[in-house]
């Protein structure tokens, strides 16, 4: 099947931020469960542009025998630590490793002093959706469609959608910034994406890009919610 020409005549996307400042919970306590709906969302919905990347993750503030365990689990498996922060301590997760973190959280129960999980593992990855029509990424939704204008100062374009879930042995998140064409197959590719995530997407956080009148920039506002649209 080849993909279908847009009507529009000048480059617009309409894009989700979800969730801005914070994340969608995966409604999933155990990081495994969370990891297997993170896992059947990439495979339906997503073509990563690069490698993810993967990290392990022990956070300041818990118990400290199991923390202690965690450190030497984390140590033993994935060598020494990318980071020391204030707040935590990272490790890079090879892709062969993947597993034997999640091992290690399913394993753990321990939380932070406030509730939080102890320990996680971070995948964030920069990926294209995928048109559910002809099961390829939107051939017109590139960065270079957008002249790589940046969003943000935390390196987001139009054009490039970004994945960055948190697997917790407490709790589980997922951070979508979506970049969607601005045509007549809105509609079904948020319809897909909705099929293939375990929370709702929010009606507040569609925004629809132009343009500038220069040509040289874009603005945008808010939209209604296209996952209502399509019924």
């Amino acid at each position: 099947m080849t993909a279908r020409t847009p009507d529009i005549t000048v480059p617009e996307v309409v894009t989700y931020d979800g969730l801005p400042g914070g994340a969608h919970s995966l409604r999933a306590k155990r990081p495994d469960v969370a990891f297997q709906r993170l896992h059947t969302f990439l495979e339906a919905c997503v073509e990563p542009v690069r490698l993810p990347s993967w990290t392990f993750e022990i956070h300041k503030g818990g118990p400290p025998a199991p923390t202690e365990q965690l450190f030497e689990l984390a140590t033993g498996i994935f060598g020494g630590p990318r980071l020391k922060a204030q707040t935590h301590t990272e490790w890079n997760v090879p892709p062969g490793s993947v597993d034997d973190a999640l091992g290690v959280l399913v394993r753990s129960d321990a939380v932070t002093t406030y509730g939080h999980s102890l320990a996680a593992l971070t995948y964030s990855a920069p990926v294209r959706l995928i048109d559910p029509d002809t099961r390829a990424p939107y051939p017109d939704i590139t960065p270079d469609m957008f002249g790589g204008f940046a969003v943000d100062g935390y390196g987001r374009t139009l054009g490039e959608s970004g994945i960055r879930a948190t697997l917790g042995n407490a709790a589980s998140s997922l951070s979508l910034w979506l970049n969607l064409p601005a045509d007549e197959r809105l509609s079904s590719g948020a319809r897909h994406l909705q099929d293939h995530l375990p929370f709702r997407l929010s009606a507040k956080h569609w925004r629809l890009w132009r343009p500038t009148r220069r040509g040289d920039s874009y603005r945008s506002n808010k939209i209604p919610s296209p996952v209502l649209d399509h019924g």
